[in-house]
């Protein structure tokens, strides 16, 4: 489900930062209609269309352009498509009051630049394109297939470019190199994507780390770039494919899981404009498959950030019902046993024999559900380790640290708790996302904490993390009761 912004809300909200162009034209003939512009699709895929009105033949309208990208334009029932480069000052245009799809003249620094697309796309059809891209992944057989394509498009694309007869902009030509270069990159990750999605096996397809190795943050937060329809496509897939990386790229269980995975990825590693498209784009795309919480989650992060009054106002504007619901139990087990607060699991231990969830009663337990896979639950235990050395040896007596691995085999498990130094009591639930453990809680994503008071009931089912501040205090209070 994609939602969609208003009208209104599109045109005025993106003045603040989109830049002026300026479009005029002349119109010989019997020239009695005013001019109909629809314009190219901003960075959420929206589009809106002005009146310009014509008077003696002539017309003048100083826009407002978010993006690069295609105008249509309509007079007296025909169409005509005008590619306009949003760092454009002037694009004039001249054509036959009933020949708008005739002979065209272009002039003005934005002329030459849509003379130059239009040839792009006649000589090119459609295989300049994300949808292009897409199908190609479909049916290649392998990554080196998509790859020599996909530079084979890129080099003729920029050759066609450096050869052309017309006098284009050095900013363009820099900017379109680069376009041609993340349409290169996104090919990748669209065969990593497509093949993760249409494959049985439970782990993503990975790229080849040597093809990719131009790609870093510091590229990824260049603002700048985000014109180019095809950086902004390549940030979205990159940010996820990094989640699946720190997952040693094991296929997250969801979209909900994947999105949280990668919200924690963006908001840790983008910056700025690239950050603000990031949690824009991600919660208009994805506000149908997530919990209204993340929701809220996304949004106040997106609020905090500099300079984020239009994208807070689009979000807030698009997804005013979702952002006000309540959740779906996450934990939808905790709903269908005992009030909601209680229920049990009985897991593996170290030697060999099985123990229950219940069996730890007496004790607050703070329990951790990860994987040795797991990068994000990798990184929590060094906070983990400096929580227990912070609390004191009445409090350790009354507090079980509790570790539920959800690997496959218990010699992996194992040697991960040796490498790791993980101090406390572990039980294994074999199966990934499909073990009684993941089934129990309704866990779709790892880390997750939880944690039980002594009686074994559930107090929080979305506990905060070793590394979160506020864990100790929550921790001691109930150790005290």
């Amino acid at each position: 489900m994609r939602f969609v912004l208003p009208f209104c809300l599109i045109l005025s909200g993106y003045s603040v930062f989109a830049q002026s162009t300026i479009l005029s034209g002349t119109i010989s003939g019997m020239a009695d209609e005013n001019i109909m512009v629809k314009f190219p699709p901003d960075w959420f895929g929206n589009t809106w269309q002005e009146e310009i009105l014509v008077a003696s033949g002539r017309f003048e309208k100083t826009i407002a352009v978010p993006a690069s990208g295609w105008i249509q334009l309509s007079y007296k029932g025909k169409d005509r498509s005008v590619f306009i480069w949003k760092d454009a000052s002037r694009i004039e245009l001249g054509f036959e009051a009933d020949f708008l799809d005739g002979d065209l003249s272009l002039s003005g620094d934005g002329g030459e630049i849509s003379g130059f697309m239009e040839s792009l796309k006649e000589k090119f059809s459609s295989k300049f394109s994300d949808k292009w891209l897409e199908e190609q992944a479909k049916d290649a057989s392998n990554i080196d297939a998509m790859e020599m394509d996909a530079f084979t498009v890129r080099n003729d694309v920029i050759h066609s470019m450096e050869s052309f007869k017309g006098s284009l902009p050095e900013p363009f030509k820099k900017a379109f190199k680069n376009h041609a270069s993340y349409y290169y990159y996104l090919s990748l990750f669209r065969f990593s994507e497509v093949k993760t999605r249409t494959s049985a096996i439970p782990k993503a397809t990975e790229i080849p780390k040597v093809l990719i190795e131009g790609l870093t943050w510091e590229r990824m937060n260049r603002a700048d770039e985000l014109d180019s329809e095809y950086f902004r496509e390549l940030l979205l897939s990159f940010v996820e494919y990094k989640a699946l990386a720190g997952y040693d790229f094991m296929k997250f269980p969801d979209r909900a899981a994947a999105v949280q995975e990668a919200f924690n990825i963006a908001r840790a590693n983008l910056k700025g404009l690239p950050l603000q498209f990031y949690l824009t784009r991600t919660m208009l795309d994805q506000a149908a498959n997530v919990q209204p919480s993340l929701l809220r989650q996304m949004r106040d992060f997106l609020i905090e950030t500099e300079n984020a009054d239009v994208f807070a106002k689009l979000v807030a504007d698009s997804l005013k019902e979702r952002l006000l619901a309540k959740d779906d139990e996450v934990a939808v087990a905790l709903n269908e046993e005992s009030d909601h607060t209680e229920i049990d699991v009985e897991v593996m231990s170290e030697d060999g024999k099985t123990f229950k969830l219940s069996d730890l009663r007496g004790k607050v337990v703070y329990l951790d559900i990860w994987a040795s896979w797991c990068g994000p639950c990798r990184q929590q235990f060094p906070a983990a380790k400096e929580l227990k050395a912070q609390l004191s040896k009445k409090e350790m007596k009354a507090i079980e640290f509790l570790y539920i691995s959800i690997d496959n085999t218990e010699t992996v498990w194992k040697k991960a708790i040796e490498e790791l130094g993980i101090e406390g009591k572990h039980g294994l639930s074999k199966g990934g996302w499909g073990s009684d453990v993941t089934a129990k809680f309704g866990v779709s994503s790892i880390p997750r904490y939880l944690i039980f008071d002594k009686n074994g009931k559930v107090v929080d089912p979305n506990a905060p993390r070793p590394s979160d501040p506020r864990l100790i205090e929550i921790l001691r209070k109930l150790a005290d009761q």
